[in-house]
């Protein structure tokens, strides 16, 4: 791929498998104007698809479907390799194996925007964003956003991060849950941020229905809100509660955004107004695309970091963060940091969601 040697690319691929080998062309094709390097694929024999007999009616005896890992690096804006799952089949011809197909498979192998048509790249300051031809204003409109949006996540979390993001930009709805394939229901969803591990494939990735439908102020908030993610990967433990992740976030997005919570927090408010308190903070479930009391769930875990920060300080809820990424409970990390715990905090909050909503 570097070389761009596309006889070179095409030379692996099944010569009788004409549709496939055509896709594979228009492939390498979409991604010449895209910043790759160390592209490269590692095969593990030792796992294998098992034995499949619908692949068997379509490719003969004798198909190979062994592990294979895709391993590429967007230069310079990832510091390591992104490695993504390839469920390929092989088959013998004349003594030699060529790839025929990927998608034989329940376990399917993951789709990039190239695998849609080509791709044009914008870079800025900040960000590299990628996008379809057709959508290359909305991918300035999200390269100058996330200009705005890095310096502002610095601000709050400071410098320890890479500071520059990679946004992916597709062009559809089904376009975009192809590239996300599993991650539920996205519909409602500006834009989310994804990564193989923390730093490696660490993409945001922006829902074009639903970010065109957003204001000026709200696509500020969201490419804040998704580039905190970015940047606080690394601090991010997995059993942290997602109030707290989402809470922060949302926290760092309206940073000198001057909406009154009435007005940021609707859905919540009018909960609120109807007598409908929140008994506790919200959970995973809360937070499920498919949730219709989702926004409501946002409002919750944002005006809950907001009130730690009014507690305790800025720098007071970033070690609450830290400490609770590192694997402590919440509780226990309140006792140790703030004298109090979760049961006193809720109540508080609870409290406070009267207050502030009104």
């Amino acid at each position: 791929m570097q070389r761009r040697d596309r006889a070179g690319w095409l030379a692996v691929v099944d010569p009788f498998a004409t549709a496939f080998r055509r896709q594979q062309g228009e492939v390498f094709d979409a991604l010449a104007q895209v910043p790759v390097e160390d592209w490269s694929y590692r095969l593990d024999p030792s796992q294998e698809q098992p034995a499949a007999d619908a692949v068997d009616r379509r490719r003969g005896s004798g198909w190979w479907a062994p592990r294979v890992t895709l391993s590429y690096r967007l230069a310079p804006w990832d510091t390591q390799p992104t490695a993504e799952a390839q469920h390929l089949t092989f088959v013998p011809r004349n003594g030699r194996w060529f790839l025929a197909a990927d998608d034989d498979f329940t376990d399917r192998t993951v789709r990039g925007l190239w695998d849609f048509g080509p791709v044009v790249a914008v870079a800025s300051r900040s960000a590299l964003v990628l996008g379809h031809p057709s959508s290359r204003s909305l991918l300035r409109t999200v390269a100058n956003a996330v200009d705005d949006a890095v310096p502002r996540v610095t601000s709050v979390w400071g410098p320890g991060w890479a500071q520059r993001v990679v946004v992916l930009v597709p062009s559809s709805q089904q376009e975009l849950e192809e590239i996300v394939d599993g991650a539920g229901d996205v519909s409602h969803i500006a834009a989310f941020a994804q990564a193989t591990a923390p730093g490696v494939g660490e993409r945001i990735v922006v829902n074009p229905v639903a970010f065109r439908r957003l204001s000026g102020i709200g696509r500020r908030v969201v490419l804040t809100h998704e580039a905190t993610h970015v940047a606080t990967r690394a601090a991010t433990g997995s059993a942290m509660p997602p109030w707290l992740v989402e809470g922060f976030a949302d926290y760092v997005g309206y940073v000198g955004v001057s909406l009154p919570y009435r007005v940021a927090a609707q859905e919540l408010r009018d909960d609120v107004r109807r007598g409908r308190i929140p008994t506790s903070l919200p959970d995973a479930n809360d937070f499920g695309g498919d949730n219709s009391g989702l926004a409501s769930a946002y409002e919750q875990a944002w005006l809950a970091a907001v009130l730690l920060a009014e507690q305790h300080g800025p720098a007071g809820l970033i070690r609450l963060y830290r400490r609770v990424g590192s694997g402590a409970t919440v509780d226990a990390s309140l006792r140790a940091l703030f004298g109090t715990d979760e049961a006193a905090f809720t109540r508080d909050w609870r409290r406070d969601l009267r207050t502030r909503l009104s």
